[in-house]
């Protein structure tokens, strides 16, 4: 669940591209509309609300302007390469399944930004988010493995034991899907968890551009406080 956690985060670290301090007088957009579009990206790998606001060419430009190297990686190729290397076998529609399920399970979540301090050097949005249980998702694990265990015939375990990988997958295709299930049944807390981002005036390419926008002063941080307020 650890491993799950760590790979739901999306954004494990992001970095700007060419993050310099700028002192410029130009109209920036408002820090809490770029705060909840670095949010969209980080917590949904929505990139769409960034491209917008700062003029990107393409969502994948706004990808690679702030993700490092490799961190973008798809949460479900992630998941799946695990279970292969575990031995288990997942067909395209299981991939498919997988895929849907996680990215509507993202998307339930809700959260407001609200600049609640502004100088002329910070500008402080803090955000609260509704998100997901840490303990019912891993009760959804757990669930998925005990209905699993329970329905293990004797035979079938004898066969596993001696190396049977066909009826080990099939139980483990079966454990996916169950999983699956669990995650689409799964609804964010009632209760959000709120956090502060300390902003300054950065810059980032953006379409062969330098665009200066409120980002946040501590991005490794800004990324922990997303996925400790994504899974509670």
């Amino acid at each position: 669940m650890k491993k799950l956690k760590k790979l739901l985060a999306v954004v494990a670290t992001m970095a700007v591209v060419c993050m310099t301090l700028t002192g410029c007088g130009e109209k920036l957009p408002p820090a809490d509309q770029t705060i909840s579009s670095l949010f969209e990206l980080a917590a949904k790998n929505n990139a769409a609300p960034m491209k917008d606001l700062l003029g990107f060419a393409s969502e994948e430009e706004v990808r690679s302007a702030f993700f490092e190297e490799g961190a973008d990686v798809e949460l479900v190729d992630e998941l799946k390469n695990e279970l292969e290397s575990a031995g288990v076998e997942l067909s395209e529609e299981d991939v498919q399944d997988l895929t849907d399920s996680l990215e509507a399970m993202l998307n339930k979540i809700t959260y407001t930004a609200e600049i609640t301090s502004q100088d002329k050097d910070t500008t402080v949005v803090t955000l609260k988010v509704n998100g997901f249980s840490y303990n019912e998702m891993t009760n959804v694990i757990m669930d998925a493995a005990n209905t699993m265990m329970e329905s293990i015939t004797e035979e079938d375990q004898i066969a596993i034991q001696n190396g049977d990988m066909e009826v080990f997958n099939n139980y483990m295709q079966q454990y996916v899907k169950d999983f699956v299930a669990g995650l689409a049944a799964l609804e964010p807390s009632a209760d959000p968890v709120e956090f502060t981002v300390t902003c300054e005036k950065l810059s980032v390419e953006a379409n062969g551009k330098d665009k200066v926008a409120w980002l946040p002063s501590d991005m490794d941080g800004f990324s922990a406080d997303v996925e400790n307020a994504m899974f509670q």
